[in-house]
């Protein structure tokens, strides 16, 4: 078949999730290592907004030069594999701040190393998910890819929740324990680089005589700024991310409510199997259900389970573990499906505007999805300081602390995910419309039979 993504490409394409997103779990216990490095919670607070005001320039900056720029051997591979370097090395550099180095110093290699990283992410995160579009046009293949990337990437994020609190300090702390992973996370990227073909870019290239497409600015922003369901999806996001204060509080809820920070793993196997069996589930239900209203209803089951959370506390070990453990079930939905929307809402922009803007529409969504991440850090810094939060490993919290930790962190995620909940309902995008798209883009159908056929009006 023109379309058909070999078995090898398909494995490398799963490979890279998995190395990229040990490198993302790793930035997970940044806050963590910060405040154990001696960098106080709300100084880590404000490393983390100024990284974001640089991330806010390089995504879009990032976006546009890829659709300006065109190498000879692809559109996409070319990046991932400047990225198998740059990843790794900015990561370390992130995770060895000499800790007898005033504050300051401190400080500034925090916000250097973590702008540096947030760089190299882009490098591998737009590339990595627009490739996609230039393996094959089919939409059963692309569902496929993204489907085992984000198994893939279930399982490496996973994996090192469980495994860095294990084996940090047998390692020898956190330094160690980031070269490791980091060189065994690169290994993984590179077959992808090898193996991966951009059949895509080759056919167009073909069919135009070799011609380049070359967008201006003002049309990289008409893209942007017409492409409404790209906005609502990764900005719906942005209010959990706000309000969800507990987000990157795994250690410490571990440290002060659960016992112990190796407790964080063994929660963490907890979720292994149920959220593999969601993700099993989530590409079945694809197969014969839109997946946005998979989505949708996997997110308002989360929710419960968070209320119900709430309402059971963490004194009970066998309750908590359980009710984390049923929140696997949506986490892997939820980790399938969520970026299987960037493509779809790639074709409403081509089918809109015309433009093949694949960079920019990669780049809005790794722009969002770091943004999330950054707002999720700097409110839980935030939400440490106003609970009284002293920074430094090991040292004794106030007397009360273990249950403002709590609190703030589960009616943060209850009131963020309703309000990602009613952003989301905006979304009116269905697989089928979706599919006509495409064939019109392509030069399948005219505009009339697509819209003919199509559930809703665009």
């Amino acid at each position: 078949m023109e379309n058909a993504v070999t078995k090898k490409e398909k494995f490398s394409y799963g490979m890279y999730f998995m190395g990229q997103n040990v490198f993302y779990g790793l930035i997970g216990y940044m806050t963590t290592y910060f405040t154990d490095v001696g960098i106080t919670a709300a100084l880590v607070a404000v490393v983390a907004l100024i990284t974001k005001v640089w991330d806010a320039i390089n995504d879009p900056i990032f976006g546009m030069i890829m659709d300006k720029v065109h190498f000879k051997k692809g559109k996409f591979l070319p990046w991932l594999r400047i990225s198998v370097i740059a990843i790794p090395v900015s990561t370390i550099l992130l995770f060895v701040i000499p800790t007898g180095i005033p504050l300051v110093a401190k400080l500034i290699w925090a916000t250097l190393a973590y702008m540096l990283w947030d760089t190299a992410y882009t490098l591998c995160d737009v590339p990595i998910f627009g490739i996609v579009t230039t393996m094959t046009l089919d939409q059963k293949e692309r569902v496929s890819l993204n489907s085992i990337g984000r198994i893939f990437a279930i399982f490496a994020g996973i994996v090192t929740g469980i495994l860095l609190p294990l084996v940090r300090q047998s390692l020898g702390g956190w330094a160690t324990t980031v070269i490791v992973l980091s060189i065994l996370s690169a290994a993984m990227m590179i077959p992808m680089c090898l193996f991966a073909k951009e059949r895509v870019i080759e056919r167009e290239k073909a069919r135009d005589g070799g011609a380049e497409e070359n967008y201006t600015l003002r049309d990289m922003v008409e893209c942007l700024r017409s492409n409404k369901y790209l906005l609502i999806f990764f900005a719906a996001p942005l209010i959990s991310s706000l309000l969800n204060v507990g987000a990157t509080w795994g250690l410490y809820i571990a440290r002060y409510c659960l016992g112990g920070e190796e407790i964080a793993s063994f929660v963490s196997m907890a979720v292994i199997v149920p959220t593999l069996i969601g993700a099993a589930i989530a590409v079945q239900l694809c197969k014969k259900y839109d997946k946005f209203k998979i989505f949708y209803f996997s997110y308002m089951f989360a929710l419960i389970l968070g209320i119900v959370r709430y309402i059971a506390g963490y004194e009970n070990m066998m309750v908590y573990v359980i009710l984390n453990a049923l929140g696997g079930f949506p986490l892997g939905i939820a980790a399938i499906l969520q970026y299987q929307f960037t493509p779809d809402c790639y074709e409403y922009g081509q089918y809109k505007t015309g433009l093949k803007m694949r960079g920019v529409t990669f780049a809005a969504q790794t722009f969002f999805t770091k943004l999330n991440g950054a707002i999720a850090t700097a409110a839980s810094v935030f939400a440490l300081t106003l609970i009284g939060f002293k920074e430094g490993e090991g040292v004794i919290q106030a007397a009360g602390f273990a249950d403002k930790l709590w609190t703030f962190s589960c009616l943060g995620s209850i009131i963020g995910g309703i309000g990602t909940l009613l952003i989301l309902h905006l979304y009116k995008l269905n697989d089928h419309d979706v599919q006509l798209m495409s064939k019109c883009n392509n030069g399948e159908i005219t505009r009339e039979e697509a819209e003919a056929q199509m559930i809703n009006r665009y």
